[in-house]
């Protein structure tokens, strides 16, 4: 069984994060293409910031993958099991138990 890691950065501020809370060394998400495709990720889009997911294994080897390549793993949604929503209750005592 392979373990995989998964970060996906949607903004620059998720760059940002990822470094100041040590995920991720800056030379480790420097790359500018998607291992697969060779797309442009990143700083290295040509409309801004591009989504990309970062990949780390249980070796501790690191590559970068565009959103679009890494789309079934991502946006997966299973029919049967639709994604959990947030509570609209803010905190315990906006509860009525009684």
């Amino acid at each position: 069984m392979r373990s995989l890691e998964l970060h996906v950065f949607e903004t620059e501020d998720d760059v940002d994060i990822a470094i100041q809370s040590g995920t991720a060394l800056p030379e480790q998400i420097a790359n500018t293409q998607c291992t697969d495709c060779e797309g442009r990720v990143g700083y290295g889009g040509l409309d801004g910031f591009e989504l990309f997911v970062f990949v780390i294994d249980e070796n501790d080897q690191d590559w970068v993958v565009c959103g679009e390549c890494a789309g079934p793993i991502i946006d997966y949604v299973d029919a049967f099991f639709p994604p959990v929503t947030r509570s609209h209750f803010v905190l315990d005592e906006d509860l009525d138990y009684f």
